[in-house]
């Protein structure tokens, strides 16, 4: 084989793995409501009534489209991990790949395999469509915004928004706000906050798009902050935004660290190492090119978003996706820059490798968690024809015996062994949708 076919190679086996992958992944959490395919509502009404009393994000109705139809999970799956990592090639190398070009697709292997490295939970943001249609997808248009904006404020490429219809921006600005709860107004702050630099400095107005841009982002955020169904999540966990105070705010805070110390161990490792390289190694270094207000907009983009997260009644891993996506771009622009990097041929080999062993091992687990959900599936199902009070004697367990559950929560959202419980009288969310399903009186686990 030449070598220049060996980067394609590897791109068509990581696609079809994930494709595997997705088709694999055991059904979990919020994915149980998707079981019943019967009474199937239609789908613009199913999300007007999320939006009065369940999830009123927009990711929402893509989620309730794609969580029914098997085809449509792969090829979103599909989708959704090259939209993504292209998103992050464009933010790093100010254009989109060009699969034809050999030297683009490494390049794209090179950022593929430096994000799934450092981020310990891709399965539940790529797999998991509740998380993927609501948070990824969403993602991807959040890194597109920043593009776009840094692109004219940092690189001073004007052509780029000019090209911009009006429409596209105003459906693209609601989109962007109606996304999720913690980064749109950064976004919106940056925005602003580069604007009003550029006015001091140019004594001219930026392109008027990039006026009205935030200002329809912050229509689509407030469509979103005032839904009826936020309200009820807010009765659900017993406080709202409002309700913390400065020492719920603190305990938050330390929530964060700690999601950052179980999640990211690797990210902090790499962020020490290059700050241990740029003070004592700086000879091994090119001259890093970042200028102050290139370092400014970055660091808010990283930061603000945790600062809006720490006002979150509830602290997850996902929350903190867009700030890690922020933070992997930079140090991967850094590392970039280190001298020779260029003319070593390890990083395409180490790439490649790590590529095929995450998602061969990805294909494998998600098969074998998939077999274990379909035996208790089907044992539920043949009880059910003897008595509507099931009793199973197997349960719900997607890791991997072989691995930690560190490695194993690289692919899985959860083990799922908490979804059925001993109790007949008390419903965990899981056994509700599988009782409902089923017609069941009861259902437990033995």
């Amino acid at each position: 084989m030449k070598k220049s076919n060996f980067p394609y190679l590897v791109f068509i086996f990581i696609n079809f793995a994930v494709a595997l992958s997705c088709l694999f992944y055991p059904v979990s959490r919020d994915e149980f409501y998707y079981l019943d395919l019967v009474n199937v509502q239609n789908t613009f009404l199913e999300y007007g009534q999320s939006y009065q009393f369940g999830n009123p994000r927009l990711g929402q109705f893509f989620c309730n489209i794609i969580s029914r139809n098997t085809i449509l999970e792969v090829l979103f799956g599909i989708f959704l991990f090259n939209a993504f990592i292209a998103a992050l090639f464009l933010n790093i190398y100010r254009k989109l790949p060009d699969f034809k070009q050999v030297n683009d697709l490494k390049k794209f292997l090179y950022v593929a395999a430096f994000f799934i490295f450092f981020i310990n939970y891709f399965g539940e943001m790529f797999y998991y469509t509740p998380f993927s249609s609501n948070y990824t997808f969403t993602h991807i248009f959040y890194l597109v915004y920043v593009f776009v904006i840094s692109e004219y404020y940092l690189h001073e490429n004007k052509n780029l928004v000019r090209r911009i219809p009006f429409f596209a921006i105003v459906i693209f600005g609601i989109a962007i706000g109606m996304g999720n709860e913690h980064v749109p107004p950064v976004l919106v702050a940056v925005s602003l906050l580069a604007a009003l630099i550029y006015f001091l400095k140019k004594k001219t107005i930026p392109d008027w798009k990039l006026i009205i841009l935030p200002v329809f982002t912050i229509i689509g955020y407030a469509i979103l902050f005032f839904a009826p169904a936020n309200k009820i999540k807010q009765k659900t966990v017993g406080k709202s935004v409002l309700d913390i105070g400065l020492q719920d705010y603190l305990a938050n805070w330390i929530r964060i660290i700690k999601v950052y110390f179980y999640y990211n161990k690797e990210l902090i490792l790499l962020v020490v190492f290059i700050v241990v390289i740029s003070i004592f190694w700086n000879k091994l270094l090119k001259k890093i090119t970042f200028a102050k207000t290139e370092i400014l907009f970055w660091s808010l983009l990283f930061f603000l978003p945790l600062v809006i997260v720490g006002v979150s009644p509830l602290i997850d891993p996902r929350l903190l996706f867009f700030s890690n996506s922020i933070l992997l771009i930079v140090l991967f622009k850094i590392m970039i820059q280190i001298k020779d990097l260029k003319n070593i041929k390890l990083p395409l080999n180490f790439a490649s490798v790590f590529l095929f062993i995450f998602f061969g091992m990805s294909v494998i687990m998600t098969f074998r968690a998939q077999e274990n959900y379909r035996n208790v599936i089907s044992e539920i199902a043949k009880k059910r024809e003897i008595t509507k009070d099931v009793e199973v004697d197997q349960k719900f367990n997607y890791f991997f015996s072989f691995i930690s559950v560190y490695l194993n929560r690289k692919i899985f959202l959860e083990s799922g062994a908490d979804y059925l419980d001993q109790d007949p009288l008390h419903d965990t969310a899981m056994e509700k949708n599988l009782k409902n399903y089923y017609q069941l009186k009861t259902l437990k686990e033995k």
